[in-house]
């Protein structure tokens, strides 16, 4: 009778992903904000603090840190099988979709993604929304409010005027390794428990660098093209922080400008494709390998949908598995617990920059687009004010409604098409 329980708890849990995963567009902060709302806020899965703790982790790792999040939750909730399902259900309808557009897009209409440009709005409210819950707890903490506020002039203040420095991928992780060097710094005279057994898992570690140096000899010895698109595809994976916007230029210098197997419209026509899908935006690897091997026929063009999806998720997927044990117990050392809160604060200050971020370019009107440097804001009318009324309300509404994440999203989709 308790495994019926246990499989039905876990196919609640599935059920659960699914509906977030048909409804997450937008990149990883977004994806943040709405696991925060449907697993935490409304069916209480998990804590907040659990959560944040999850997604600080995955920061510090490469790879697809949302995916990863979410990967890594199903394996809390429920062992390594349930990760691997909940990892599966979350990257099922992207993969569908821009597998099914990678063979067809060819012959889609110019103004086809215009019904999703209120998509954005929603996005932003939930990020905005989820930033203010998570920094709500930390309120009665000086210290934590400091760290956060730390975290967002880093990361969304100092953006623009220091942007080659601040844009750098690497600059998440060496933010939340300097809150948690000032928060140990801080409690270095606190007392903890101290745990002395320590638990390692191995096999995700072996399992990684084995198909990491395989397939790298394997593609350079047989030339094979299907285990060269996985060796690259697995490679972007292994190496890559700061979410799509790092894997973008990755893809482009190996598959556009080196070997030369799409040219420059269809990758940008994939970077367009994955913004309007709901998902990953790591799933773009599954239309750019798909049109990669197009010149293999259908099946091998197929067979590049599946080697693209697989390949980039799987490393990240792996480090992921195996850190979550080993952070389970090696957080329990006095130093980790006296550096955590300054990881979760930071990791919180770093969601509030995300929506300040992605804020600036719907609400402010700027001289030259994609220029976010604050000399390039049109000084007669620097206010964008419908889309501020309009965040403002979805917000609200957010916040004093229960309107589920998918009724959401229809309704910027039905919004865009009579308006």
């Amino acid at each position: 009778m308790s495994s019926k329980i246990e499989n039905f708890r876990h196919w609640l849990f599935l059920k659960e992903i699914f509906k977030i995963s048909i409804s997450a567009f937008g990149g990883p902060e977004v994806h943040l904000a709405l696991f925060s709302k449907r697993l935490v806020s409304e069916k209480k899965f998990f804590s907040q603090a659990e959560l944040i703790e999850t997604y600080s982790v995955c920061n510090l790792l490469p790879g697809p840190s949302s995916t990863q999040t979410i990967t890594t939750l199903g394996y809390r909730y429920g062992g390594a099988k349930l990760g691997f399902l909940t990892l599966l259900t979350w990257v099922l309808p992207s993969f569908l979709i821009l597998s099914f557009l990678s063979f067809f897009y060819l012959s889609l209409p110019p103004k086809a993604l215009h019904s999703l440009r209120y998509i954005q709005h929603v996005a932003v409210s939930f990020i905005i929304v989820a930033s203010i819950k998570m920094l709500q707890p930390l309120m009665k903490d000086k210290i934590s409010i400091g760290l956060a506020f730390f975290a967002f002039f880093i990361c969304a203040l100092l953006r623009h005027p220091l942007e080659s420095y601040i844009k750098t991928p690497w600059m998440f992780p060496i933010v939340l390794i300097t809150g948690a060097g000032i928060s140990y710094f801080i409690n270095r005279k606190s007392e903890f428990h101290r745990e002395k057994k320590l638990t390692f898992n191995w096999v995700y570690l072996a399992a990684f660098l084995l198909l990491f140096i395989s397939a790298a000899i394997i593609g350079k010895f047989t030339q094979n093209i299907y285990v060269v698109m996985f060796e690259n595809n697995f490679r972007f994976g292994s190496i890559v922080f700061g979410g799509g916007n790092a894997l973008y230029p990755m893809i482009f210098e190996q598959f556009v400008k080196f070997k030369k197997l799409i040219n420059y419209d269809e990758f940008i026509t994939g970077v367009g494709l994955v913004q309007a899908t709901p998902g990953p935006i790591f799933s773009v690897a599954s239309f750019l390998t798909g049109l990669a091997l197009k010149n293999q026929g259908y099946v091998g063009q197929l067979a590049g949908c599946f080697i693209g999806i697989t390949a980039i998720f799987l490393p990240g997927s792996l480090l992921a598995f195996w850190l979550f044990p080993v952070w389970n117990s090696i957080k329990k050392f006095r130093f980790f617990q006296r550096s955590f809160n300054g990881i979760i604060a930071t990791s919180t200050g770093l969601v509030a920059a995300s929506a300040y971020l992605l804020f600036l370019p719907l609400c402010i009107n700027w001289k030259e687009p994609n220029n976010f440097f604050y000399t390039n804001i049109v000084y007669q009318n620097p206010i964008n004010w419908i889309n501020v009324a309009i965040i403002a309300v979805i917000c609200t509404l957010m916040f004093k409604t229960r309107i589920s994440t998918p009724v959401w999203v229809l309704l910027a989709i039905l919004a865009g098409i009579i308006i």
